[in-house]
């Protein structure tokens, strides 16, 4: 099968937790996707605004800011609030928190692979 014309789809994954980030990094780029780590959550806006993301997986808790705040500021950006939002936690009220804050979808920690990778494919519209 030619890959050269599949187009590649970057997903941005900020959290702060360094083995999280990179199983992330490690299974998504075996999907296929191109994949970009941010552990500083202040960092997601200008990524963002300045490169082709095709979606942002954030987690709830970040050393600093909250990863709903960036989820909030990132919805409320014109620039940067039509991105879709998969955030993650293992906090037990995470869901309604994440979704309050304009989660487009949100999965607890520890995830199931296969339900995350589930849920890149519908928020990014790609057959799974």
């Amino acid at each position: 099968m030619n890959q050269a014309h599949k187009p590649t789809h970057k997903i941005l994954v900020v959290d702060d937790d360094p083995d999280i980030s990179m199983m992330l990094k490690l299974m998504l780029e075996y999907k296929g996707y191109s994949v970009t780590n941010l552990a500083k959550a202040e960092d997601s806006i200008k990524t963002l605004e300045g490169d082709k993301i095709s979606m942002v997986i954030i987690d709830m808790l970040l050393s600093g800011i909250s990863g709903t705040d960036i989820c909030r500021q990132i919805k409320q950006n014109n620039k940067t609030a039509g991105f879709p939002i998969l955030m993650i936690s293992a906090h037990p009220n995470a869901k309604e928190i994440c979704m309050e804050a304009g989660a487009d979808d949100f999965i607890s920690k520890p995830f199931d692979m296969q339900d995350m990778l589930s849920r890149i494919s519908n928020l990014i519209n790609v057959p799974g």
